[in-house]
This record gives C-alpha cells, sequence and structure tokens, in this order.
C-alpha cells in the first residue's frame, strides 16, 4: 500500500468551499482500481493550510488513475483560485498565495540573506537601499537611502522614487518594475535632482525580493575602480545567500511536511493516529451539527490480544494488528476515516452515516476479520465492536464514551459480536 499527500493553501473564506470540493472529488476517484481512501485534515495552527491523504494498493494504480480522464474531471471542482504544483511526493497540491501587498520592510526583503552582510547593508550610509513597490513606491530605506531620498511628509507614505529622478534610466527602472522577472545585476545610471543642487548620478543595480523590488547602489565615482569592484561583489554575494536560504527553506518545508504526516499516521498499521482522530471528530460533529446529517462511529477491540502478544510474542501481535487495520480500510468510502485508538482498539468514523448503516459496516468487519488466517497465530483472530450515533449537542468525548460502552457491552456478551450503544447519551 503507498499514501500520497497532497498539501495546499487557500486564501481566508475559501477554507470550506475547498473542503467541500475535496469531499465531493472523491466520487471521481472512489470506484478507480487500487483505491482504499482519502482523508481531508485541516492543520489545527493553520485552518487555511490543508493535507489531502489519499492511499492505493500499489504505486501503479496510483499512476493509472493520476494520468486518466477522471483525474482530469477532479480538477473542474477545485475553487477558482487554487494553483496546483505536482512538486512533493508523488503528487502536491501547493497553492503558494502571494501576499498582494508585497514585503514591507527592508529586513523582510533580506530575511534570505542573513549575517553580517544584511547587518551591514541595513545599517550602511555608503551603499543605499531601497525597497521599492510594482509602482515605484519607496516602502522603506536604509540610512543612505534616506539621505538620498529623504522622507517627505507632506507626500505621506506613498512617495515614489520618480518624484527624486531626473531622465538617464528611469525608463528602464520603470520597465524592470513592471516585470521583476527581466531583471538582472547590470548597472542602472539614476540622476538625483531636488532642483536646488547640483544633479546626483547614481549608480544602482535591482533585485527582485517576492512581490518587491530591491534597489541597491551609490554615488558614481567614474575613477573609484575598487568601489565599483566591490559594489559588484557585494551584490554577487547577496544574490548567492538569497539563493542558498531558498534552497534551506524548501528542504525546511520538505521536512515539517513530514512531520505532520508522522504526527497523522500510525506508524505500524498506516492507519489515522489518535491526533487525527481527534481532529476529525472535532470537524465532522460541527458539520454534523450545522447540517442536521448524521455521524456514527465504530469502536473495535480484538478479543484476548493480550494472549496472542504472551503466547506466540510480539511479532505474531503486530501483524494481526496489521491484518485487522487493512480489513477496515478496504471497506471505508473515501470520506470516512479508520484510526489507531490505542493497543488493539480501533475507530471507524463514518459521516453521513446511519445507525443502521454503521452496524452492517461493524458486523462487515466483524466477519473479514474472523477470516483471517495468521500462520503466527493458529488461534484465529476475532473482535468485537460497539456503535454509536451522534446525537445534537452532544460533545466528541461523550460521542466516543457511548461506542465504548457499547463496546464493553459486546466484550461482556460473550465477545466476536457488535452491540449498539443507547441514544441517550452517557
Amino acid at each position: 500500500m503507498v499514501t500520497i499527500i497532497s498539501r495546499f493553501r487557500v486564501r481566508n473564506g475559501l477554507e470550506e468551499e475547498v473542503r467541500a470540493a475535496f469531499l465531493n472529488r472523491p466520487r471521481l476517484v472512489e470506484n478507480a482500481p487500487g483505491f482504499c481512501g482519502i482523508e481531508v485534515l485541516t492543520d489545527a495552527a493553520d485552518p487555511s493550510v490543508f493535507l489531502l491523504i489519499t492511499r492505493w494498493s500499489g504505486e501503479e494504480t496510483f499512476r493509472a488513475w493520476h494520468g486518466g480522464e477522471a483525474h482530469r474531471q477532479s480538477h473542474a471542482l477545485i475553487p477558482r483560485g487554487l494553483k496546483l504544483d505536482s512538486s512533493f511526493t508523488s503528487v502536491t497540491i501547493a497553492n503558494r498565495v502571494e501576499d498582494p501587498a508585497g514585503i514591507l520592510t527592508l529586513s523582510d526583503a533580506l530575511a534570505e540573506a542573513t549575517g553580517a552582510l544584511s547587518r551591514w547593508l541595513l545599517e550602511s550610509d555608503a551603499v543605499f537601499a531601497l525597497l521599492l513597490a510594482p509602482d515605484g513606491a519607496i516602502r522603506e530605506r536604509n540610512p543612505a537611502g534616506d539621505r538620498l531620498f529623504p522622507a517627505d511628509p507632506a507626500k505621506g507614505p506613498g512617495a515614489g522614487v520618480w518624484d527624486y529622478l531626473a531622465c538617464s534610466d528611469v525608463p528602464r527602472l520603470r520597465a524592470l518594475l513592471a516585470d521583476p522577472a527581466s531583471l538582472h545585476a547590470d548597472g542602472l545610471f539614476l540622476n538625483l535632482d531636488d532642483g536646488q543642487s547640483d544633479p546626483i548620478t547614481l549608480v544602482a543595480s535591482a533585485f527582485r525580493s517576492r512581490n518587491a523590488v530591491l534597489l541597491i547602489g551609490t554615488e558614481e565615482r567614474r575613477h573609484d575602480r575598487t568601489f565599483r569592484t566591490e559594489i559588484l561583489k557585494l551584490t554577487n554575494d547577496l544574490s548567492v545567500m538569497m539563493r542558498e536560504s531558498a534552497r534551506q527553506n524548501r528542504e525546511l518545508v520538505q521536512a515539517n511536511r513530514k512531520i505532520e504526516l508522522l504526527a497523522r499516521t500510525d506508524a505500524l498499521t498506516g492507519l489515522g493516529s489518535r491526533r487525527a482522530l481527534d481532529e476529525a471528530l472535532q470537524r465532522e460533529t460541527a458539520r454534523a451539527q450545522r447540517r442536521t446529517e448524521p455521524l456514527s462511529l465504530i469502536m473495535a477491540d480484538l478479543d484476548h490480544f493480550k494472549s496472542i502478544n504472551d503466547r506466540f510474542g510480539h511479532g505474531a501481535g503486530d501483524q494481526a494488528l496489521v491484518r485487522a487495520a487493512a480489513v477496515l480500510l478496504a471497506g471505508l468510502r473515501p470520506y470516512d476515516l479508520a484510526a489507531r485508538y490505542g493497543g488493539e482498539e480501533f475507530v471507524l468514523l463514518l459521516p453521513a452515516e446511519t445507525t443502521e448503516g454503521a452496524l452492517a459496516v461493524a458486523e462487515r468487519v466483524r466477519r473479514q476479520i474472523a477470516e483471517i488466517e495468521l500462520p503466527e497465530c493458529p488461534g484465529g483472530l476475532t473482535v468485537s465492536l460497539g456503535v454509536a450515533t451522534w446525537a445534537a449537542g452532544e460533545s466528541p468525548e461523550e460521542f466516543v464514551a457511548r461506542a465504548d460502552a457499547a463496546l464493553y457491552v459486546a466484550k461482556r456478551s460473550g465477545r466476536n459480536r457488535v452491540e449498539a450503544a443507547s441514544e441517550v447519551p452517557v
């Protein structure tokens, strides 16, 4: 079995629209050969970040679906404005929404160029640095930039670099700001004219920095070759450091994605973790309350599991857990969740499912686990199950407790059976 992780971010206000789209999208995949299940998770710290997890019997079955017409049709369900980017594991949905206002401070612009170089440039009175918006508005200046392009209170924060410049390479600078993709380190010659003193010629270079342009330069000194060499070296070092920092940021993002996956997946069985279950319970009970839809939960516990470990060893116990987990996954709908609750206990969370439907699922699971043949466990496996359907106003903890109580009724009644919880919350 392989697991495909897709991570994406949406603009504020689109969260519910995106979740609805991905709960509808599985209709185009649930009949695909080799498809085992899908989960849509929300980052608890940042609700705009979603994690889509699909499971397949093998990589070849996923690639066959991903390259087919059903996958292309599924894109029509994605809310308008999401960007897709296949760059993580087999496929990743990555929506990097740029801040339309761009970066606002020089320290942000240079955040990727750490160390003495960036600190020196931020404090320099010799080399000016201006952070420019695409329309030429000056967002921030370093000390040298403040000396050459002093802030004018009458113009407020919207003052543009054009208010200080005359002729020379001004049209070229306008073109570079309009199309940041064309930026390069070639020198720009800019005439600074305040109308009160002789014009000053500046030599500058423009660099792309997120949704802004960083203009770095100095006063022209035609006979100072050493100084010009140093400024060119400075701009080259800055570019190298920004590229290195970008690489490190990519590695950090990949590491964080792996950590998120580990936190939401049980390492032995491949089922959802207790954390994934807790998040799904909060989300699905809120949805059931909002939409007045049924929501059912099955609590399952392998019978006499301790004796399996004691008689045949923990390796046999692990195999029993893995085989039981495969039964739980095999019959799920794409929007159901199978999770390991702890030890030999499992939970199935079934959105939009009635008590009768959940009892049928539980009976299927009970029957299929009883049919498992394990050489490591000659006595075979059985499972006891408790079923509960969510009652309006009930907390997730109360919901789970009722299913757990039904499970223990099944245990006390002889095991290898299914019991339904009372509709009155415990």
